[in-house]
């Protein structure tokens, strides 16, 4: 960024012409997108008639314009915005002359300033533009623990619909990382999978305040922390934290690749006395005659087998209850994810099914009720 509103003259005349652009996220839980700034007097803002329409309640009407200046130069102008225009995390006044790769920022909106011409077909691959400062200072205070929001939805029993726990999910007020999947996309690129994975159970146990100890709570595991030494490590310090609660491990059913070292991971479970499930049976390739080789207690039927049973074909009902009995009888518990209709539930318990969770039971809440 140049501070000096000035514009300067470049005696080059024979470059091409430069096209600017933005790179970040307009909506909340948005992918990243280019904006190109196609014009001069390019105009951000809430207001109909924007040429970038940003719908945050912290942007002003007319927030702020983009005007180019000789030589291609752009230059930003605040348009008395209430909440600021921010470039590099300085708010300007007036107008400020950009250069490639500054950071703009105007109310929960972060792009990045690219430079864009004929020559040059996309993003320089061996640039990373996946995120941007404020997120790294969002994940650094998830992984500290102080931005995570537990979340809790319920585990029932769906034979009297009683609730026999609670899994964790992982959230935040970050509207850039507010779920679970933004959190770890983000941590994945940056090697933090396994540090944010630790922090989200630690918060998920501190903050179950309301929780009996004879109730289960399901903490989750990332893929790639499950043959990791300090997973095992973890757990025992939350076990020594809560000696007395019944704890269940859920490791995603398509990570169990190596079974002899699952098995000494099972062991490791036994000694701190936490249980184990699988999660998403089925969605990819049912291996169910892997799994039972370390068989869970719960065994987690991805809701892509559930949702809608009671309107699916007989030969798909069939299927998924030869998958239940062949579960039960190896004294595995089936459970049936994301059910969020009283039918589906009601053909789930009648095809075997013994536990559930989904939106028709509860939604994830922040607090869990107190019993």
């Amino acid at each position: 960024m140049s501070t000096n509103s000035e514009f300067t003259v470049s005696d080059s005349t024979s470059q091409e012409p430069r096209e600017w652009c933005l790179y970040g996220s307009v909506e909340d839980g948005q992918n990243f997108q280019e904006v190109q700034i196609n014009r001069s007097g390019f105009r951000i803002g809430r207001r109909f008639g924007c040429d970038l329409r940003l719908m945050w309640p912290t942007v002003s009407g007319l927030h702020a314009e983009f005007i180019m200046g000789p030589d291609d130069q752009l230059v930003l102008r605040d348009l008395n915005s209430t909440n600021g225009t921010f470039v590099n995390g300085e708010r300007i006044t007036g107008e400020v002359l950009l250069d490639e790769d500054d950071i703009v920022q105007l109310g929960a909106s972060e792009f990045r300033v690219l430079i864009r011409n004929d020559s040059v077909s996309q993003i320089e691959e061996t640039k990373d533009f996946s995120f941007l400062p404020s997120q790294l200072m969002a994940l650094e205070d998830l992984i500290n623990g102080t931005g995570l929001v537990p979340h809790y939805q319920p585990v029932i029993k769906l034979a009297d619909r009683s609730v026999i726990g609670y899994e964790v999910l992982a959230r935040s007020y970050s509207p850039e990382l507010s779920t679970a999947q933004q959190m770890f996309r983000l941590a994945e690129k940056l090697g933090l999978s396994d540090a944010l994975s630790t922090a989200c159970r630690t918060a998920g146990l501190h903050h179950a305040q309301n929780l009996p100890e004879s109730q289960i709570l399901f903490l989750n595991t990332h893929p790639s922390e499950l043959m990791q030494e300090e997973l095992l490590d973890s757990l025992e310090v939350l076990r020594n934290a809560v000696p007395d609660q019944v704890l269940m491990l859920e490791i995603h059913e398509a990570a169990v690749t190596d079974l002899a070292a699952m098995a000494v991971v099972q062991a490791r479970l036994d000694d701190l006395q936490i249980s184990l499930a699988y999660d998403d049976f089925g969605s990819g390739q049912a291996r169910i005659l892997d799994l039972i080789e370390v068989p869970p207690e719960i065994l987690k039927f991805d809701i892509s087998l559930i949702r809608d049973i009671h309107q699916s074909s007989h030969k798909h009902i069939t299927m998924v209850q030869t998958l239940v009995s062949m579960v039960r009888d190896f004294g595995i518990s089936p459970l049936a994810e994301g059910i969020e209709k009283d039918a589906e539930a009601e053909i789930c318990r009648e095809i075997g099914f013994e536990l559930a969770q989904g939106y028709h039971f509860g939604r994830p809440k922040s607090e869990i009720p107190a019993s």
